[in-house]
């Protein structure tokens, strides 16, 4: 009985429900943060302390996604985890590296060529030249997606191998290779100094190996701690890595940097509600579906940024800075939080349009109970898009079409060299919860 209890309650943690009970509990924590304490790290006014509006606005966007997530629930109802039999057609063993191969060995060219075009790239990472690094354009733009599309086979390959239940040494094999991907994938990450683009690959790591441990009923409370405090120290470790690697070595900047990138988006969310903050392109949709104006490929061949009259992504992310300064407020931490970002375009509907990303976060929550590979390759991301509801609103970026692409190519991958396989129940004992 107390397991099943711990199983329901790291299943319910691990869901839309509970990631979203642990953002809004970080959004509590910024309404309380202590004014004075806040404004000497920050160095700009606090104007998050129990604000009214921010309470109000915030809690009206989480009650509106969770009710998109319950609404899928209730009209589309999937009691417990679902495991099909897995039948290749081929070898275990090529069947998952047959598409991880390829893309490893894409983004290790990638990665080559990108400390290639950029001779003192290597040298400004060891002399804490970060600024310089994220200030270069040809740095970010290279290959710039590269990495998500293996990061997305990698989360299929990790769920696939636990279904197929490798052993000896066609498990080694496997586990090599798609340690040598993530590694691949985390020198992407560092070269370019992306935090955002890092923490989704622990996110979904932690977020597989926990799902997994659900579908075959082994989790307890155990488990649960054990992966958070694992989550938080190599989040912490990283994060603090890129901090120094920017140039960032003395605690008071340490400490002004942790508020910056957490709690710090609520008070100037809490600016922008009180028409304190303004940005000269709200209003024109860019921050809802960001991959409309900024996938040059889709540009290629629709040119929405032209048709819709937005400007290039280097415009829009710099205007941020210069609003934020003129707004009074730190101009080196620019977020507003992911609701804060649907507000700018569409003010105090914004909930509506949060309805509907619950919805979608519902169905990828389906879809992953199921065992489909639309929920094997998005909920991870869709996992660490509600986590970080405190930075921006990543859900509908170019990151989500492409590892969208990847799980229809993957649908197909599968449709050819996979024998079905009624799907069954992974345990009598869950189909029960």
């Amino acid at each position: 009985m107390e397991n099943g209890h711990q199983h329901r309650l790291l299943r319910y943690l691990i869901s839309p429900y509970g990631l979203a009970t642990v953002s809004y509990v970080v959004f509590v924590t910024a309404m309380l943060f202590p004014p004075r304490l806040y404004s000497s790290v920050m160095d700009e006014p606090n104007f998050m302390f129990l604000d009214p509006a921010s309470v109000l606005f915030f809690t009206l966007c989480t009650a509106f996604f969770v009710a998109g997530v319950w609404l899928v629930g209730v009209a589309f109802p999937v009691v417990a985890f679902i495991d099909r039999p897995l039948h290749p057609k081929m070898s275990p063993v090529m069947f998952l590296l047959l598409p991880l191969l390829p893309l490893l060995a894409l983004n290790l060219l990638s990665n080559f060529l990108l400390i290639q075009n950029n001779p003192t790239l290597v040298d400004l990472l060891f002399s804490q030249g970060g600024n310089e690094i994220k200030e270069q354009l040809e740095v970010q733009g290279t290959f710039g997606l590269t990495s998500i599309y293996l990061l997305g086979i990698i989360w299929w390959v990790g769920w696939r191998s636990d279904q197929l239940q490798l052993r000896g040494r066609q498990r080694r094999i496997v586990k090599t290779m798609q340690y040598l991907a993530t590694a691949s994938v985390v020198i992407s990450t560092t070269l370019k100094l992306g935090r955002g683009e890092l923490m989704p690959v622990v996110t979904g790591i932690a977020v597989i190996y926990i799902l997994r441990q659900l579908v075959r009923w082994e989790a307890g409370s155990a488990l649960a701690f054990r992966t958070i405090a694992v989550f938080t120290v190599v989040i912490a470790a990283a994060f603090l890595l890129f901090s120094f690697i920017r140039g960032t070595s003395d605690t008071d900047k340490m400490a002004s940097d942790i508020v910056g990138y957490t709690v710090c988006s609520y008070n100037h969310m809490a600016a922008l509600l009180a028409g304190r903050l303004h940005y000269p392109y709200a209003g024109r949709g860019i921050y809802l579906f960001s991959f409309l104006g900024f996938n040059n490929v889709l540009n290629t061949l629709i040119p929405f940024r032209e048709l819709l009259s937005w400007p290039s992504f280097y415009d829009a992310w710099q205007s941020e800075f210069s609003s934020t300064w003129r707004a009074g407020l730190n101009g080196y931490s620019i977020w507003v939080g992911a609701f804060g970002y649907i507000f700018a375009d569409l003010g105090w509907w914004a909930p509506l349009f949060v309805f509907f990303q619950g919805v979608l976060c519902g169905s990828v929550w389906r879809a992953v109970k199921r065992g489909q590979i639309f929920g094997i390759v998005l909920y991870p991301w869709v996992a660490f898009c509600i986590l970080f509801w405190m930075g921006t609103n990543y859900l509908l970026d170019n990151k989500f079409i492409v590892l969208l692409i990847d799980a229809v190519a993957l649908t197909a991958y599968e449709w050819l060299f996979v024998v079905r396989a009624t799907p069954t129940i992974s345990s009598d004992r869950l189909a029960k919860l």
